[in-house]
């Protein structure tokens, strides 16, 4: 490994989560406070809280590392106005401790009124509530104006873009979770080409695990080139 190495630099100071068995998250500074406020979930001062950012950060991990820790509920906003367990923590009869509202971005204005009666309804010793979504209050799309105003009173924490600690994280992890371990020239190579984006991350280590399979061969940077250009070049044409 040569001094000035970008994965010597980053890789040994972040420190790295395990959650629900094999399954695991890292924390850098881009996520750190969503992972706090998930920590301290029985502690919350205000009933409600929302996390944001975009697909794939790691979201929907938090909330079902959240459920391991409390008994939580998590249901899809689109799903909301006809759920029958929100209706039932709606009428008090339900013993969640936590209800988590993902996608809020797909809340359909059937929903509305329901979320609207659920926040009021924490605000009151109710169930409290996480929400999550893609974009934060003032870009959601809300007919109900009560609600509208509700949501941009939430507390609010944003997942932001991964840093090249995490990026690097999570690269090293994707591999390993394939039993995989490129040398570190590899993903000093990905770390400034690679799309900051968690999903397209796994997808193109996946494309890599494959095109080594199909060639039979070593994971290179010239491999890893050759894949990256296909890559770039499939999603482009997408």
């Amino acid at each position: 490994m040569s001094s000035g190495s970008m994965t010597e630099q980053l890789v040994f100071d972040l420190p790295q989560r395990v959650a629900l068995g094999r399954d695991a998250f890292l924390v850098a500074d881009s996520n750190a406070e969503a992972i706090a406020l998930i920590d301290n979930a029985a502690a919350w001062t205000q009933p409600v809280q929302w996390i944001y950012g975009p697909a794939g950060s790691g979201k929907s991990h938090l909330a079902a590392v959240l459920a391991n820790q409390l008994c939580a509920y998590t249901v899809a906003a689109a799903l909301l106005a006809e759920d029958s367990e929100v209706a039932h923590i709606l009428a008090g009869e339900t013993a969640t401790e936590i209800l988590v509202v993902d996608a809020l971005d797909e809340l359909p204005q059937a929903g509305e009124e329901t979320l609207f009666h659920l926040l009021n309804q924490a605000r009151h010793s109710g169930v409290p509530i996480l929400l999550l979504s893609r974009h934060p209050a003032a870009r959601l799309d809300i007919s109900l104006p009560d609600l509208a105003s509700r949501l941009k009173a939430v507390p609010a924490i944003s997942v932001g873009a991964p840093c090249d600690a995490l990026v690097v994280g999570l690269i090293g992890k994707l591999f390993a979770d394939r039993q995989l371990q490129p040398d570190t020239r590899v993903i000093d190579y990905l770390l400034p080409r690679i799309d900051r984006d968690y999903q397209a991350m796994g997808a193109l280590v996946a494309a890599i695990d494959a095109a080594a399979l199909a060639e039979q061969r070593a994971i290179t940077v010239p491999l890893v080139a050759k894949v990256l250009d296909c890559h770039i070049a499939v999603t482009d044409d997408d």
